[in-house]
């Protein structure tokens, strides 16, 4: 049986004691490195890896522009006028 793959899937195999290498994209893509924590869920049949974010500010990452702080110094000199 063929099994269809979305577009955006990595494929990784587990190895011995249950160990799963993550490719780097899909880690650079969730904002994850060494040492960091992750959820593990299993939802209808499949596994799910959720990082843990264990700071305020690395659980808005990713929700505003790579380049926030131009964006606050912005709204900052906007206070001032």
């Amino acid at each position: 049986m063929a099994v269809i793959l979305p577009e955006a899937s990595i494929v990784a195999r587990l190895r011995r004691k249950n160990q799963l290498t993550v490719p780097d994209a899909a880690v650079e893509a969730v904002g994850a490195g060494v040492g960091d924590r992750f959820l593990v869920t299993v939802e209808a049949g499949a596994i799910r890896l959720m990082p843990i974010r264990d700071s305020y500010a690395g659980a808005l990452q990713g929700v505003f522009p790579a380049d926030a702080s131009a964006m606050v110094r912005g709204e900052r000199d906007a206070w001032d006028r």
